[in-house]
């Protein structure tokens, strides 16, 4: 077998384990016992073995731009946003971006797009969350990855995030120092390890501050797909909200005007992005902005520094936020 033709594939199968063990052992990652990690290290120098990231040299390729379709509920939709900025950002660089977007069907049966497999593309930059199905398959490929905007531990890349848990908590400490005490998180925390990350920063302030947790003030805001549903509000309402993010902050304002309560006056809202151009009824959004010209700027970075030892070493990038105070939240006296 050909040096060039051996991939963690080969190895995962000589060694029945699985594509994500040989991807920790050979990154030299933790989840992989020593012994096994030395059979695999080992199993990989008599097959042969070279990683692409060592077989390419210099020059601007091709970046595939991966996206679910699950984040593309409209053009205002915060990913489309990403996307639009890195191909201007990657332009300017002389790279090539080119977006595809993932059906559901291929995401959930690992079904890769061809542009992947494709001499001319260096590097796959996955924007937000993939199934693991899909991951794994592009593992195999030992094509360059980096995961914009989330994290998995499984697979040792490089991955860009916002500072979600800190969002979070700055959030909520900004309306309890505004006076309100009861405060409720709309998102569907099992949908997106963000959502999960900006609702753990919530909790992590209310307990914090010993304050009244109450599970109905807890609001679905999508289905396990990311698709928008419902939102179902409790008969005793908070005095304020955190939403996951701006789109479904916006949402929630027009339910509440629906219902006879008016923003920020009766309840304050506060969202998550600081990215959506509508605004609703004139109420201008308090909300976290994500850095996300920094973390674009540091993806593309990677990208040019492939050769460079440094960007052998693969971990995660946390680009902190800053929270932008407008017209949601008033302060509130008891």
């Amino acid at each position: 077998m050909s040096r060039k033709s051996v991939t963690m594939r080969d190895i995962a199968e000589q060694l029945n384990v699985s594509i994500v063990t040989v991807s920790k052992a050979l990154a030299g990652k933790e989840g992989v016992g020593t012994a096994l990690r030395e059979k695999i290290i080992t199993m990989a120098g008599e097959m042969g073995y070279v990683g692409k990231s060592s077989e390419k040299k210099g020059g601007n390729r091709n970046i595939a731009l991966l996206m679910s379709e699950r984040f593309l509920v409209n053009d205002n939709s915060f990913y489309f946003k990403i996307y639009q900025k890195m191909i201007m950002s990657l332009s300017a660089r002389g790279h090539i971006g080119i977006l595809e977007i993932v059906r559901k069907e291929d995401e959930e049966k690992g079904k890769l797009p061809k542009i992947v497999k494709l001499e001319s593309t260096s590097h796959v930059v996955i924007i937000g969350e993939m199934k693991n199905r899909f991951l794994e398959e592009l593992m195999s490929l030992e094509i360059d990855v980096i995961f914009f905007d989330f994290e998995n531990e499984e697979y040792a890349v490089n991955c860009i995030a916002g500072d979600n848990i800190n969002g979070g908590y700055t959030l909520t400490r900004y309306l309890v120092k505004s006076g309100y005490t009861k405060i409720g998180f709309v998102g569907n925390y099992k949908a997106t390890r963000s959502i999960l990350d900006r609702f753990t920063g919530y909790m992590k302030y209310l307990i914090a501050k010993d304050l009244r947790m109450e599970e109905k003030w807890t609001i679905m805001d999508r289905d396990a797909d990311g698709k928008f549903i419902p939102m179902v509000l409790p008969e005793e309402m908070p005095e304020a909200f955190v939403c996951n993010c701006d789109e479904t902050a916006y949402r929630l304002i027009t339910q509440l005007n629906q219902m006879g309560y008016k923003v920020p006056e009766d309840i304050a809202v506060v969202g998550y992005d600081d990215y959506a151009d509508n605004v609703v009824d004139s109420v201008p959004l308090t909300t976290y902005h994500v850095n996300t010209e920094e973390m674009i700027q540091q993806c593309i970075k990677l990208i040019e520094q492939k050769n460079d030892e440094s960007a052998n070493r693969k971990g995660i990038m946390i680009i902190p936020g800053r929270l932008v105070l407008r017209g949601s939240v008033l302060p509130r006296k008891h």
